[in-house]
């Protein structure tokens, strides 16, 4: 008799191992198994869950194939419901309440803060191991929440373990993004080899197979494990596709059993017992005995109070196998039964009830809305539109017309960043009827890519847009105006912007005040910057954080900067946004070490940033050039250049791109003064001199050319630059004298970088960096590696490597080991 369920697990023992590996490693939070489907994912994640130990939690959770777009975060509601029966009480399983219960609207940065706190307070009593399955079928909401789990973690009981097919669409970017973490370990199970395949075939079969028995398998199922499952029941040499092998591969069952098996299949990859109950039409006695024999054969496995198929093409195999006459009239009573208004939607779709379908996307839509799931919301918003024209009276069905709806599709679009659908739907709202808002929203999407939108905005303001809309639109093109270097407009609609603010202070005022702030005289810049700080909410302080850093660096206020940017990354962390801001904000403040001379505090901020998760390939290259840039004032020019040649390959081409190129193709002009000239030329041919004067004014001193660019001076850096460019050196040096530029002084003072003399740094107490030393002082005070990050204006990740590199350095088990030598050790 054939053992049903896979045998022996074979061919393993690598990627098992490699899986344990990473969870030992305090570094890695996160493996993600990817694999053709039937290539052994799921038994890997079994086997890997049973051999770690009772002392874990280990909560699963499964993507289901049938509607779940529409339904956010489907994988993780089994667990989060575990832990907040675990974390009863406590605030932030309070929060993640709510949202399951649907008691209120949560905010949806909110709800991930919440998520990430009860994850990590479970951890602090028992290690917590989250299995996530099929992420290809995993809804939009729910890859946001892995990407944003993986990038802020910060504690090593937290282990996330997930599987998916190759990738496409949002999962396929996702998980190129993911490869680029250092936390993540991706694993890729390989074919079975033909002895593998002998190996499981003697497991399935009870008997060692016959040598041609094995090559036949071994060969037709491409060393696929459940090919080989179903081939083993059918060895004749004559082909089959997949999903007849499958089915033929089913047990014998009686008529009941496949009755249910029938509903099973149209309810999706998981079935509720209750709906199974409802619709098999089976008495109690015979429904339990039928799921009995499916769940001993292990066609069905029991999750709770559903049942789950052993494997999504078994699944399909049944489902293709049913009449459409059948599926229909299966679906239309499932319909009628569900309870989640996107799955009636999309069961009532498949039965062909396109009235119900529309109503309940509709319904689906509204309440994605209130959950702030975008992602699903903007699903069942395009089920909405594409029913349209196929429902009658669908406007009075919906009680909204079709301009409404696509209004709502826009904006769906435009907050889960889907560009190239959003302008669609917005060029057929725009055709209907043209106004302001419509032109706003179109310009917000193109930005989005970049691609700019001013001539949306400038012909919203002709529209003549109420009073609040035109400060938005104002604000947004002032935003605009100061990217292509055009102040003098900028600053025009940035004040009539604020000229326009109501006495509710609106969120806009707090970027009008920014543009202001940035196109307007440098001398009246602090006090716009303090008016958009009173203005913004804690995700805009960032944002104003940001700018700020950039106006005060350009015109030499590098001390103002730096405490621009530890309130910047205290708001990063506080929003749960480190990931998204904290690499530019990182950027700005190397820049601003580096212009005040302070070189070693630099570079050991670029090499903690460099070994960052989700490192922006910009970022990256701005860190590269600053670090060139101290390379190259330390005479280490071999080092430079390195630098300076791995940035090229990052820096790219974009518009947004361009002052970054005008940096590095200084710092090009320094390292080869001989070719300056042509440096200078295929940097301004690349980047519009004249858009970025403050960067340009740095080229300019380095290759002084004949025929230079009429630039504005704007502040005492541009002064500096502009005496260097002229060879006015003295007083150049005076300038940098006067802001502190050690550096450039002595440039200027020697006319060629002098060799400096650097002072042997004082080794550190007990064999610790001075870096590592303020992190175990905090771990000292029992801190954790989130507290950590926020008092050292670091991110989590960097702080648990810290801590990582603490224990090894002083052989301790444990941060506890470590705490008591610090406090026996004494003050450094």
């Amino acid at each position: 008799m054939i053992v049903r369920g896979g045998g022996t697990f074979v061919g393993r023992g690598a990627e098992l191992t490699a899986m344990l590996a990473a969870y030992e490693d305090e570094r890695v939070s996160t493996v993600l198994l990817s694999g053709e489907a039937g290539i052994g994912k799921s038994r890997l994640l079994h086997e890997f869950a049973t051999r770690i130990g009772p002392e874990p939690l280990v909560l699963p959770g499964r993507c289901v194939e049938f509607g779940n777009d529409g339904i956010p975060f489907a994988p993780f509601v089994a667990p989060l419901r575990a832990l907040v029966r675990e974390a009863e009480g406590t605030e932030p399983a309070t929060t993640v309440s709510a949202w399951l219960s649907g008691s209120g609207p949560v905010e949806q940065i909110g709800l991930l803060g919440a998520v990430l706190t009860l994850l990590e307070g479970t951890a602090e009593t028992r290690p917590l191991v989250l299995v996530l399955e099929d992420l290809h079928w995993a809804d939009g909401s729910s890859l946001q929440l892995l990407s944003f789990l993986v990038a802020n973690l910060a504690h090593p009981g937290v282990f996330l373990a997930g599987s998916h097919r190759p990738p496409t669409g949002a999962l396929r970017q996702l998980v190129a993004e993911l490869a680029r973490v250092p936390a993540v370990r991706r694993i890729e199970p390989a074919p079975l080899s033909r002895h593998e395949v002998g190996r499981q075939l003697a497991g399935l079969l009870g008997r060692e197979p016959e040598p041609a028995l094995a090559a036949r398998v071994a060969e037709r199922s491409h060393g696929n494990p459940l090919f080989v499952q179903a081939l083993a029941e059918s060895p004749q040499d004559s082909p089959a596709e997949l999903l007849d092998l499958l089915y033929a591969g089913l047990p014998d069952l009686d008529d009941d059993a496949r009755q249910v098996l029938a509903v099973a299949s149209v309810a999706g990859t998981v079935a509720e017992h209750a709906l199974v109950e409802a619709v098999a039409d089976l008495p109690e006695a015979r429904l339990d005995e039928a799921l009995r024999r499916l769940v001993d054969e292990n066609v069905l496995s029991a999750t709770g109070a559903a049942y789950a198929f052993r494997h999504g093409l078994i699944r399909q195999a049944v489902y293709e196998r049913l009449l459409p006459v059948r599926r229909a009239r299966l679906h239309q009573r499932l319909a009628g039964l569900e309870r989640e208004p996107a799955r009636v939607a999309a069961h009532a779709e498949a039965a062909g009830d396109l009235p119900r379908a529309l109503d309940a996307a509709w319904r689906a839509a509204a309440q994605a809305g209130r959950a702030g799931a975008e992602p699903e919301r903007l699903h069942l918003l395009r089920q909405v539109l594409d029913l349209w024209d196929r429902v009658p009276g669908a406007a009075t069905a919906v009680g909204a017309d079709r301009l409404a709806v696509l209004d709502q599709a826009v904006a769906a679009a435009h907050a889960t960043g889907s560009v190239a659908l959003g302008l669609e739907w917005s060029a057929q709202a725009i055709a209907a009827a043209p106004d302001a808002a419509r032109y706003y929203r179109q310009a917000r999407l193109k930005n989005l890519n970049r691609a700019g939108g001013r001539d949306d905005l400038l012909a919203a303001l002709a529209l003549d847009p109420p009073r609040e809309l035109r400060a938005a639109i104002l604000v947004d093109l002032a935003s605009i105006q100061v990217f292509a270097g055009d102040m003098a407009s900028a600053e025009a609609h940035a004040r009539e912007a604020i000229g326009l603010a109501t006495a509710r202070p609106l969120l806009a005022s707090a970027h009008a005040y920014l543009a202001l702030a940035t196109a307007a005289d440098p001398d009246a810049a602090g006090g716009h910057f303090a008016q958009a700080r009173a203005l913004a909410d804690a995700p805009t302080l960032t944002t104003v954080a940001t700018w700020e850093a950039a106006a005060r660096i350009a015109v030499g206020g590098y001390a103002a900067a730096i405490e621009a940017i530890r309130a910047g990354i205290g708001a990063a962390h506080e929003t749960y946004e480190y990931a998204r801001h904290g690499p530019i904000l990182v950027v700005k403040w190397v820049q601003a070490l580096t212009a005040l001379g302070r070189w070693q505090e630099a570079l050991d901020l670029v090499d903690e940033a460099l070994g960052e998760p989700y490192l922006p390939p910009l970022s990256h290259a701005a860190l590269l050039i600053s670090r060139g840039e101290i390379e190259l004032a330390r005479t280490d020019e071999a080092a430079a250049s390195a630098s300076a040649a791995a940035a090229r390959d990052l820096v790219g081409d974009e518009p947004w791109a361009r002052p970054y190129r005008i940096r590095l193709g200084t710092l090009e002009a320094r390292l080869a003064p001989d070719r300056s000239a042509e440096i200078y030329a295929a940097t301004a041919a690349a980047a519009d001199l004249a858009a970025h004067p403050h960067e340009a004014w740095a080229l300019l001193a380095e290759a002084r050319p004949a025929d230079r660019p009429d630039l504005p001076v704007v502040g005492p850096v541009d002064a500096a630059y502009r005496a260097m460019a002229e060879a006015r050196w003295e007083d150049a040096a005076e300038a940098w004298r006067a802001l502190g530029q050690p550096y450039e002084l002595s440039r200027c003072l020697f006319q060629t970088p002098p060799p400096l003399v650097r002072r042997p740094p004082t080794p550190p107490a007990m064999g610790l960096t001075a870096r590592e030393h303020d992190v175990l002082r905090l771990v000292a005070e029992g801190k954790t590696n989130r507290q950590i990050a926020a008092a050292l204006f670091i991110s989590a990740n960097t702080a648990g490597v810290h801590v990582s590199r603490i224990l090894t350095k002083l052989g301790a088990a444990t941060r506890t080991e470590a705490a008591r030598r610090y406090l026996d050790a004494g003050p450094a």
